[in-house]
C-alpha cells in the first residue's frame, strides 16, 4: 500500500509531501549544502515534481486519499465497532454507490499502475527481457501489463511488473546523473536502469540520449498506466522516426501527448479534483494555512504544465541547481515538500506566493496521515515513524512528549492533553474512541 521512492537511505514519500536526505546536516539553505547532498536533494525533488505535476502522481494521491478517507468515514459512522479489525478492506466497507465504485476501481488498478516494488534491489541485471500480457480484472475487463524478467544478484531469476515505480525511479536517476554523475555513486541496476534496459531492446539508437529518455518518462507519467505507456511511446517514436539530428523536444511532447492521451482526464480538471480531495482531510479553521498551501502549489503546477509542458527537462539541462536559474524559479514558485535530515530535523521552502497567516502551519501533518494509513492497512502494530521528527521538534515546542504510545499505539495519542500530529488527525477525524484490533 505505502510507497517510498528511495535512493540509499534517502527517499520521497509519494502522496504525503515529504522527503528525507539521510545526512546530519542543515538543509535550510541549498546554496551552502555539500555537492553530494545537493545531488541527493535533486533526485528526491524530481520525485516531488513527479508527484504533483503528472497524471500518474495525481491519480496516486487521489487513490490513497480515497482509501484513507473511506476508512475514516466508515469508522466514524459505525461507533459500535470501536475496536476495528485491520487491515481494513475497501471491498468490505463500501456500498454500491457509483462514485464509490469508481474510487474502488481505481484502487484495484493501482497495483498494476505502480508495478512491482523497487525492493529488493539488484546490483546487476543480466538477460533482460520484457513482454506484454493481458490481465483479466475481477469485472471481466482486460488490462495489459508489462512483465520484465532478468537474472539478478546470486543468479536469481526475477519476473516483475513494470510500472510507475520504475519510471519514476529511472527518470529521477537519469536527471540526477545528468548533473551529478561525478559526485554520486552508481546505484543498483534494478530498479534504476530498467527504463534504459527497455529502450536498449526497443530502440537502441537512442539509449544514450539521456535527456530524451527523461522526456519519454515524463510524457509516460502523464497517463494512468505509465509502464505500458512508456513501451508504446518508445515504439511510436521509433516508427514515426521522430528522432533525428534536429530533434525538437517540444514536438516530442506534443506528439507524445497526442498519441497517449486516449481517455485520460484533463490535467487541469484532475488537479482541481485532487486539491479538493486533499483539503477534505482538514475541516477545521485550524488547518486553513495547510489548505492554502496545497492550493498554492497546485495552482502553480497547472500553469507550468500548460505553458511549459517540458519544464522538468529544462530544470535538468540548465545545469546543477546552485547555478541553475530555472531550478531556482521552480523551487521559488512551487517550494519544497517537508525535508527531513538524518536527525529528524525538518525544513521546508514555501512557495513565493504563500505566507502562513498563523502559527498552526505544520506540513508534518501529512506525515501523520501517512502514519494513519499504516494503522488502517497493516496487520500488526508498529512504532510511529514520526518519533525522530517529534524528538527534533521538541527544541521548538517542549510540550511534545515521546512515550510508550509512540512505540506501540500511536492512535492513543489522541487522548492526551497535548496532541501530536497523529493525535491531532485521529481526534480531528472523530476517531478518538477507536482502536485497531490485531490478531
Amino acid at each position: 500500500m505505502e510507497q517510498k521512492l528511495e535512493l540509499g537511505n534517502c527517499y520521497y514519500r509519494p502522496s504525503f509531501f515529504n522527503m528525507k536526505i539521510d545526512l546530519p546536516i542543515n538543509l535550510e539553505d541549498l546554496n551552502t549544502i555539500p555537492e553530494g547532498a545537493m545531488g541527493l536533494y535533486f533526485h528526491e525533488y524530481i520525485h516531488y515534481l513527479q508527484d504533483i505535476s503528472t497524471i500518474y502522481g495525481l491519480m496516486n494521491i487521489s487513490t490513497i486519499t480515497f482509501y484513507i478517507q473511506s476508512c475514516a468515514h466508515y469508522l466514524s459512522k459505525n461507533k459500535k465497532y470501536t475496536n476495528f479489525k485491520v487491515p481494513i478492506s475497501l471491498e468490505n466497507i463500501l456500498n454500491d454507490g457509483v462514485e464509490i465504485n469508481y474510487g474502488l476501481l481505481n484502487f484495484s488498478l493501482r497495483p498494476i499502475y505502480i508495478g512491482s516494488s523497487i525492493n529488493p534491489k539488484s546490483s546487476i541485471i543480466k538477460d533482460f527481457k520484457f513482454k506484454i500480457i493481458d490481465s483479466i480484472l475481477s469485472d471481466g475487463n482486460i488490462i495489459q501489463k508489462v512483465i520484465i524478467s532478468f537474472i539478478g544478484d546470486n543468479d536469481l531469476y526475477r519476473e516483475l511488473e513494470f510500472g510507475g515505480n520504475h519510471i519514476t525511479e529511472g527518470m529521477a536517476y537519469l536527471c540526477e546523473q545528468h548533473n551529478f554523475h561525478e559526485t554520486l555513486s552508481v546505484p543498483s541496476e534494478y530498479p534504476y536502469n530498467v527504463v534504459e534496459k527497455i529502450v536498449e531492446l526497443l530502440y537502441p539508437q537512442i539509449v544514450e540520449e539521456k535527456i530524451l529518455l527523461i522526456a519519454l518518462c515524463d510524457i509516460s507519467l502523464m497517463t494512468y498506466h505509465p509502464g505500458l505507456s512508456f513501451v508504446r511511446l518508445v515504439e511510436f517514436v521509433r516508427e514515426k522516426q521522430l528522432i533525428n539530428e534536429t530533434t525538437d523536444l517540444d514536438n516530442i511532447y506534443k506528439e507524445g501527448y497526442a498519441f497517449l492521451k486516449g481517455n485520460h482526464v484533463d490535467f487541469d480538471e484532475l488537479v482541481d479534483t485532487v486539491k479538493v480531495e486533499i483539503c477534505k482531510n482538514f475541516n477545521a479553521e485550524y488547518y486553513e494555512d495547510i489548505k492554502t498551501w496545497i492550493n498554492c502549489i497546485f495552482d502553480s503546477v497547472k500553469i507550468f504544465r500548460r505553458e511549459i509542458p517540458s519544464f522538468i527537462i529544462d530544470l535538468v539541462r540548465f545545469g546543477k541547481p546552485k547555478d541553475n536559474h530555472f531550478f531556482k524559479l521552480i523551487h521559488t514558485v512551487l517550494g519544497s515538500p517537508l525535508v527531513l535530515n538524518e536527525l529528524g530535523d525538518g525544513t521546508i521552502s514555501l512557495p513565493i506566493n504563500f505566507t502562513p497567516k498563523g502559527e498552526n502551519f505544520n506540513p508534518g501533518i501529512f506525515l501523520a496521515i501517512s502514519q494513519i494509513l499504516k494503522i488502517f492497512y497493516r496487520d500488526k502494530p508498529a512504532k510511529c515513524e514520526l518519533i525522530d521528527y517529534c524528538k527534533a521538534s521538541r527544541q521548538n515546542d517542549p510540550k511534545i512528549v515521546i512515550d510508550d504510545n509512540c512505540f506501540n499505539s500511536p492512535w492513543l495519542k489522541s487522548k492526551k492533553t497535548f496532541l501530536c500530529p497523529v493525535g491531532q488527525i485521529w481526534h480531528h477525524w472523530a476517531l478518538k474512541e477507536f482502536c485497531p484490533q490485531y490478531f
